[in-house]
């Protein structure tokens, strides 16, 4: 049904000089596109898209640009029914190759410098695309099993009036203006800002990437353009903590979000101790197309840790042992509803195993409080089994990323020569820190007990590796650990290494 080319059409009809995307990031600072100009620039660039040698009916591939282009190209691809497979720029070869050979594209799209069709398949040669998809965004794509989500329109749509709905009900009425301070990198970008703006008929301005060096003045950004809304992954919170200005608070500030990887609860109150407005946790992953938790407003004004319970999704728990999980209790979030993913694009094992009988494994480790709210403890992946403790590793890192001499951290998980599970972690200091690997260790056995601190630290000069979103890419993150001289191999690398033995 394309229900969100349809969303577009309607808007350019009926609110053609209203603005949709204001750019106030180099070097497009200035461009204003209307919903009319979206429609338009749209219908010329799929003429020149035919005109290059693109076919309707194909999969293809558009390579992800903070260029005003951008959004207009994918609803060109929409109109051709042309599904593009989305591939951040910043992949490396080997991933990018990976992702192609999977989904088989018939031609890829490049905005920048300059809008170029490139066949990589013949004619007619590939298969149609998934019924009624938007786009195919890969949550993994360098391993033999890789997981590519098909968002939809009906259940993408389905997923943002979710949105939507939280954004009104949270704020009292629908906010006009979103800030995007994140770059282009994937799914989630567009789909916690561009998506949820068209719902919504509210423009996306996008302003300068969010960086230690543009922090300072993240708040009289935000307060100059008149932003409503704003939402920023954890890591980026912790620069606005420690890098940005005061908010002026005689100002009423913007709706504030945070999501797409754990909320440390003291990351959270600092944040609202000393900007004076709630911060959101929402929760949701690529297979809900969009956020289902949008958080919960405490009797004080800001907001819980907690993800509050779904707006539009179903939501149960299964526990430990295999049943699911009835009033107060812990286990792993199942969702169900609209918005939820039909399968992964050509894995089909990996569908049977993460959406059964209509319920979608999250993988992510939950409890429900008396009066009904989810609060998230870990993920069931991520959690090492150090003694009788189950330990989970971003547990480690909020613990870790507290203290004022660290940027960021990622733990992970590691086998001993005893055969017994322990936890590492790598380590990168703000540039003035100075405490040393032992001084941190020492820290951490203060904070979260000798059991649950990590037994090897080690820092390291290079920004740890991030994916769409800054979420940490924790294969590469293994892969870096276990690329280090004298550290304990990685579980991963353990076993590997145990196999290449026998």
């Amino acid at each position: 049904m394309r229900a969100l080319l349809e969303r577009h059409a309607d808007l350019a009809r009926r609110r053609p000089g209203e603005p949709a995307i204001n750019y106030q990031r180099e070097p497009h600072i200035g461009v204003t596109l209307t919903w009319g100009d979206l429609w338009s620039r749209a219908e010329e660039i799929r003429t020149a898209l035919v005109r290059g040698g693109a076919r309707g009916d194909r999969v293809s591939a558009l390579v992800l640009a903070d260029h005003p282009d951008l959004i207009p190209t994918l609803l060109a691809l929409w109109q051709l029914n042309s599904p593009p497979v989305l591939l951040d720029v910043r992949w490396g070869a080997r991933l990018t190759g990976s992702v192609l050979a999977h989904s088989t594209p018939e031609f890829v799209v490049e905005i920048e410098p300059a809008l170029t069709v490139t066949p990589t398949s013949p004619p007619g040669s590939t298969e149609p695309p998934p019924a009624d998809a938007a786009f195919i965004g890969y949550t993994s794509g360098s391993t033999g099993d890789p997981k590519a989500i098909v968002f939809t329109h009906e259940r993408l749509h389905a997923g943002t009036l979710g949105n939507a709905s939280a954004s009104t009900r949270l704020r009292g009425e629908p906010p006009a203006r979103i800030a995007r301070s994140m770059r282009m990198s994937g799914s989630g970008v567009i789909n916690l800002h561009h998506t949820w703006a068209a719902v919504l008929g509210a423009c996306v301005v996008v302003l300068p990437e969010l960086t230690v060096s543009t922090a300072r003045d993240y708040w009289s950004r935000l307060e100059s353009h008149g932003i409503d809304q704003m939402f920023l992954v954890p890591q980026l919170i912790e620069v606005v903590n420690r890098f940005a200005a005061d908010r002026d608070t005689s100002v009423p500030g913007p709706l504030c979000f945070t999501g797409s990887a754990p909320l440390s609860p003291r990351t959270q109150d600092r944040f609202q101790r000393r900007f004076g407005v709630p911060l959101f946790n929402a929760y949701g992953l690529s297979e809900t197309m969009s956020a289902a938790f949008f958080g919960q407003l405490g009797p004080d004004g800001l907001a819980t840790n907690s993800i509050g319970v779904p707006e539009r999704a179903t939501a149960r728990l299964r526990g430990a042992d295999g049943q699911v999980v009835t009033g107060p209790g812990t286990g792993e979030i199942e969702l169900t509803g609209d918005q939820i993913f039909q399968g992964y694009y050509r894995n089909p094992s990996a569908t049977a195993e993460t959406l059964v009988q209509g319920w979608l494994r999250t993988g992510d480790i939950a409890h429900r409080d008396a009066d009904g709210f989810y609060h998230l403890v870990g993920r069931s992946k991520d959690a090492v089994m150090k003694g009788s403790y189950a330990i989970y590793l971003n547990e480690v890192e909020e613990a870790i990323c507290a203290h004022p001499d660290v940027l960021e951290a990622a733990a992970v998980g590691v086998r001993l020569a005893d055969s017994t599970e322990d936890i590492g972690c790598l380590v990168r200091l703000s540039d003035a820190g100075t405490a040393t690997a032992s001084e941190l260790t020492a820290w951490l056995r203060e904070e979260l007990g000798v059991q649950r601190a990590p037994c090897r630290l080690v820092l390291t000069s290079e920004p740890l590796p991030r994916g769409g979103q800054d979420k940490l890419d924790r294969p590469a993150v293994i892969a870096r650990w276990d690329a280090l001289p004298n550290v304990p191999r990685s579980l991963r690398g353990s076993w590997a290494g145990a196999g290449s033995r026998s």
